[in-house]
């Protein structure tokens, strides 16, 4: 199949004169330029995508301690579950989490957190909550479970 293709497109090539070579390289040239132009296009506005939603989501993330290891969870979706069940976005594999213990919202910048009716409760800073607002360095428990809302560490850029 490829020796076919290959030979058809010989044949094509060599009936062509020098001057439709020299416009069809220069085409081909200044597609590549475009896809390029595209490629770094996209790169950019996924940066900048990123940077609106370090902005709306407030750069947090939830950081959890087991077993002596941190465990990161990054806060990326407006609304985050958090559960046992293996369909939420952050799973707990505790048994005093419920299958779907809470819900995480963002509007404007400011998180939220939901109690879904667990029977185990939703508790921030240790107070028993039904909806709250939460800031940096807030303790969330679910169950037996403790999520600590945290900015990353901040990296240095290379110059």
């Amino acid at each position: 199949m490829i020796p076919e293709v290959l030979s058809e497109f010989w044949q094509m090539l060599s009936g062509l004169q020098i001057p439709d070579l020299v416009l069809s390289a220069a085409a081909f040239v200044i597609l590549d330029m475009f896809a390029i132009a595209i490629i770094f296009a996209a790169g950019r506005e996924s940066r900048l995508c990123q940077k609106r939603w370090q902005k709306v989501s407030s750069g947090l993330q939830l950081r959890r301690r087991e077993a002596q290891k941190d465990y990161y969870y990054p806060l990326e979706a407006d609304e985050i579950l958090l559960g046992r069940h293996s369909s939420a976005d952050i799973q707990l594999k505790d048994p005093s989490v419920s299958r779907y213990h809470a819900v995480m919202t963002v509007t404007g910048g400011v998180w939220t957190i939901t109690d879904l009716n667990a029977k185990s409760g939703t508790f921030v800073n240790e107070q028993r909550v039904r909806q709250k607002k939460l800031a940096a360095g807030d303790c969330i428990r679910l169950g037996n479970a403790k999520l600590y809302l945290t900015r990353p560490p901040v990296q240095e850029q290379e110059e």
